[in-house]
C-alpha cells in the first residue's frame, strides 16, 4: 500500500493552516502531494494503541453519514452497486464490523490513500484504501471499486492483527517488541499490535511522529494523525453496558478489569439470540439459557475464527477457567470447549471426541492437550484432534477411541486409517497378564509390551491367534507385523512361542516348538515341505504337523523330529 496517494488535505484539515502561494510547502516526494505541517505529536513506536484500532464497534452508519456530510464527501451521496446498492456509510461500518476493525481508522485509512473523505469529487473511488496498490504502481483489478477496497483494507489489517494475536509477525515482518527497519529508512519496534499492522500496511514513519520524522512522506505517522483529528472533530458518542452483562463486567472489574473499557454499546447477536458487549481485551456475550460470561485473549480469538456463536460451539456457559492442573485455561461453550496453554495456543474440541476426551480425565489424562481442533480425516469418513500424547479418532461406525504412544506411532507407521487396519474401536487397555497394552482396530490389532515393542496383527492370522487364546495362549506376544513371504504366495506374524503363517490356498496355521525350529531349518515355506496345512496336533508318541508336501513328527520322548514325505 502506498504511504500516501492523491493526498487532498491542503485545506480540508482546517486544524492546521495552509498557509500563503508565497510560503514555501512542503510535498510528498511519492506522490506530489502538498503535506501537513508537522505536528511532532506521535510516538513512531506508538502510533495506535490496540484498542482504537479494533475499538469504534458502538459506532453507526447514521453517524458516519452525518461526518461525510460535514466533510464535504462525493462518498456522502455514494451508493455501491456492486454491493447491494448500500451507501458508503452502511459499507465502511459493516465491513469494519465483520473484521473487528474501528470505521474510524477505516475512515483515516480512505482518506489519506485516496482523499475521498474530504473531497467533492468520485477521483480514486477504485482504489480507495489502497489495498492491492504497491509502492511500485498499479493496483490489483480485483479489489477494484468502493465496496472491495473496504472489504480489502478492513480484512487486510484483521489479517496482521490474527499473526500479531498468534505470536506470529506480520507478513512483512513486523511484530511487537521486534526491531525493524522502514522504508524511511528508521528503526522501529512497536509497542502496539496496532502500530506494527500499521506498518505492515504502509511501511513508512512518514513526517508525523516524534523520532526519525521523514517530512517529505506521509508514511504511517499520517494515519494516526488523521484518526486523531477525526476522533476529536465528531461527537461518536460512548458505548453503555447493562443489566446481565453489565452484572459480570463488574464482577470482573469493570472497567479497571482485565477486560478494559466498552468499546461497543450491547448489541443482538447474529442469529438474534443473544446479546453482546465488546471490550478493549475480550466480550460478554449473553442469552437467556446460558448467561452472560466473557471470552477473551487467545480462546476468544479462536472462537472469533470458528464463527463466534455461530459456530459448531455455540455460545459461551463458563467464562475463562483455569485448568485443574494449573497449566492451561479453557472456556466451556454449549456444544464443546476452547483449550489453552502458551506451548500449544488455542484447539476447540466438541462432540464425541469430547465426551470420550472428558470420560479419559481430561487434560489430566494420558493424552494431554489438544493441539488441533477437530479435523476432517483423509478419506472423508471420521473426525480426530490430536493431542499432545496422542489421538481421539472418531466414525459413526466406531464412535470415538483414543490411540497413543507406541500403538499410535506404529498405527501412523502403517499408514492410519487408511491402513488395512482401519479405524480404532477400542481405547488403549492392558492386557489380563498385565504385562502388555493394546488397541483393537476395524480389521485388526496392535499390541505392545516393553520386551517385544508393538505390532500389528490383522485379517486371518489375527483370526487364528484369537483362537488360540491371543497372547494368554501358546504363542505369546507378537515379534512382527504381518509380513510377506519370500516367494510372496503367504504372509506370516512371528511371535514369542512360533508363528502363523497364511496362504489363499492354505489358510493360517499355527507353527511352534521344535516342528517350527526342524521346519526353519529346512527353509521355511521354500524348502521340500511348503506351507503348514494344520495346526500341531497330538499323534501316539508325541506332536506332528502337516505341510503341503509332508509331515514333521516330533517325539516327544526323545524331542527329536523327523520328516516324513508324502
Amino acid at each position: 500500500m502506498r504511504p500516501l496517494r492523491h493526498l487532498m488535505l491542503l485545506c480540508a484539515l482546517t486544524a492546521i493552516g495552509c498557509g500563503t502561494a508565497e510560503e514555501t510547502q512542503r510535498v510528498d516526494e511519492l506522490t506530489g502531494e502538498v503535506l501537513l505541517d508537522v505536528t511532532a505529536t506521535h510516538d513512531m513506536h506508538r502510533l495506535m494503541e490496540d484498542a482504537d484500532l479494533t475499538g469504534g464497534a458502538s459506532i453507526t452508519p447514521a453517524q458516519v453519514q452525518q461526518f461525510l456530510q460535514q466533510k464535504g464527501s462525493y462518498l456522502a451521496g455514494y451508493r455501491d452497486p456492486v454491493w447491494g446498492n448500500k451507501t458508503a456509510a452502511t459499507l465502511i461500518v459493516e465491513r469494519s464490523r465483520a473484521y473487528s476493525i474501528s470505521p474510524l481508522y477505516m475512515l483515516a485509512r480512505i482518506q489519506i490513500e485516496s482523499g475521498l473523505i474530504q473531497s467533492g469529487n468520485s477521483n480514486n473511488l477504485a482504489k480507495a484504501t489502497g489495498c492491492g496498490c504497491p509502492d511500485s504502481g498499479g493496483c490489483n483489478v480485483s479489489y477494484s471499486g468502493f465496496g472491495n477496497q473496504v472489504e480489502c483494507g478492513a480484512a487486510k489489517i484483521r489479517n496482521y492483527l490474527r499473526d500479531l494475536d498468534a505470536g506470529r509477525p506480520t507478513v512483512s515482518g513486523w511484530k511487537v517488541g521486534l526491531t525493524k527497519q522502514t522504508l524511511d529508512p528508521c528503526t522501529v519496534t512497536p509497542a502496539t499490535k496496532a502500530t506494527a499492522a500499521l506498518y505492515t500496511y504502509t511501511p513508512w514513519v512518514g513526517a508525523y511522529a516524534v523520532q526519525c520524522g521523514y517530512d517529505s512522506v506521509g508514511g504511517s505517522s499520517l494515519v494516526a494523525e488523521v484518526f486523531k483529528r477525526y476522533r476529536s472533530e465528531y461527537a461518536w458518542g460512548t458505548c453503555t453496558v447493562g443489566g446481565a452483562i453489565l452484572t459480570r463486567y463488574n464482577q470482573l472489574g469493570g472497567a479497571g478489569g482485565f477486560l478494559g473499557s466498552c468499546v461497543t454499546s450491547e448489541l443482538t447477536t447474529p442469529d438474534g439470540i443473544g446479546r453482546y458487549n465488546h471490550f478493549q481485551n475480550g466480550s460478554i456475550y449473553w442469552t437467556q439459557a446460558t448467561g452472560a460470561w466473557e471470552v477473551w485473549g487467545q480462546i476468544r480469538l479462536k472462537w472469533e475464527q470458528l464463527g463466534w456463536e455461530r459456530s459448531v460451539l455455540g455460545y459461551p456457559i463458563t467464562g475463562e477457567l483455569t485448568a485443574p492442573d494449573g497449566r492451561g485455561r479453557f472456556n466451556h461453550f454449549q456444544n464443546g470447549s476452547i483449550y489453552w496453554t502458551p506451548e500449544l495456543g488455542a484447539w476447540e474440541i466438541h462432540g464425541e471426541i469430547r465426551a470420550k476426551w472428558e470420560q479419559l480425565g481430561w487434560e489430566k489424562s494420558q493424552l494431554g492437550y489438544p493441539k488441533t481442533g477437530e479435523l476432517v480425516t483423509p478419506d472423508g469418513a471420521g473426525r480426530y484432534n490430536h493431542f499432545e500424547n496422542g489421538s481421539i479418532y472418531w466414525t459413526q461406525a466406531t464412535g470415538a477411541h483414543e490411540v497413543r504412544g507406541i500403538i499410535q506411532a506404529k498405527w501412523a507407521e502403517r499408514g492410519w486409517e487408511t491402513s488395512y487396519l482401519g479405524y480404532p474401536t477400542t481405547d488403549e487397555q492392558g492386557t489380563p497378564d498385565g504385562v502388555g497394552r493394546y488397541n483393537h482396530f476395524q480389521r485388526g490389532s496392535i499390541y505392545f509390551t516393553p520386551a517385544t515393542g508393538a505390532h500389528e496383527v490383522i485379517g486371518d492370522i489375527n483370526a487364528k491367534w484369537m483362537a488360540l487364546g491371543r497372547e494368554a495362549g501358546l504363542l505369546g506376544y507378537p515379534l512382527t507385523d504381518e509380513t510377506k513371504t519370500p516367494d510372496g504366495v503367504g504372509r506370516f506374524n512371528h511371535f514369542q512361542n512360533g508363528s502363523i503363517y497364511w496362504t489363499q490356498a492354505t489358510g493360517a496355521r499355527e507353527v511352534h516348538g521344535p516342528i517350527r525350529a526342524k521346519w526353519e531349518s529346512l527353509g521355511w515355506e521354500t524348502g521340500a515341505l511348503g506351507y503348514p496345512v494344520t495346526d500341531e496336533y497330538a499323534v501316539t508318541g508325541g506332536r506332528e504337523s502337516e505341510f503341503q508336501k509332508g509331515f514333521l513328527t516330533l517325539n516327544t520322548t526323545t524331542n527329536t523330529v523327523t520328516v516324513r514325505m508324502k
